[in-house]
């Protein structure tokens, strides 16, 4: 992973027999929970299949949280080449804090954006150590603070993260 060395990585295990974006999922939480943002307890980094409740009582994690989702990619039928194919993986990145509605749209931002900053400079341009077939990374950021989130006294932004993986056609 980029300049970092892999003793400082703590690397999840990723089984050949999960599906692509299954690993992709896991070994995203696997990174984010290693990059030590600040305030965010790695047990608050969770994969869901859907992104966070709208209502804070339906949720037992202790804010800030970041929720890992999978996502619909794009299919390019002319991507690859003559035996495999270039499949994209999407993963949401969907990360959020308990915000009170704060008027001033400024407590805390520095600290939310270094945490979309870092989560970018994890990923993007990269391969995801531990998929063997994913050989690049393309970030989409989401708007830097979600309206609706923040009506619900949430701040809430993340990244699209689309993981390209070269596979076997007839595999």
């Amino acid at each position: 992973m980029g300049h970092f060395h892999t003793k400082h990585w703590k690397l999840a295990y990723v089984d050949g027999s999960d599906a692509v974006h299954y690993q992709c999922l896991s070994q995203v939480q696997t990174v984010i929970r290693n990059l030590g943002l600040a305030d965010v307890a790695s047990a608050s980094v969770v994969v869901k299949k859907l992104p966070l409740e709208r209502v804070k009582r339906n949720d037992s994690l202790a804010y800030p949280i970041i929720v890992i989702t999978p996502e619909a990619g794009p299919l390019n039928p002319m991507a690859g080449d003559n035996v495999n194919d270039d499949i994209i993986h999407a993963v949401g990145i969907n990360v959020v804090d308990d915000d009170n509605q704060e008027r001033t749209l400024a407590a805390n931002m520095n600290k939310y954006l270094l945490w979309l900053q870092q989560i970018r400079k994890a990923f993007h341009n990269k391969r995801l150590a531990n998929v063997s077939s994913v050989y690049t990374c393309h970030v989409s950021p989401f708007p830097p603070v979600s309206p609706q989130h923040w009506v619900n006294n949430f701040w809430a932004s993340g990244h699209l993260l689309k993981f390209t993986s070269r596979e076997n056609r007839n595999a």
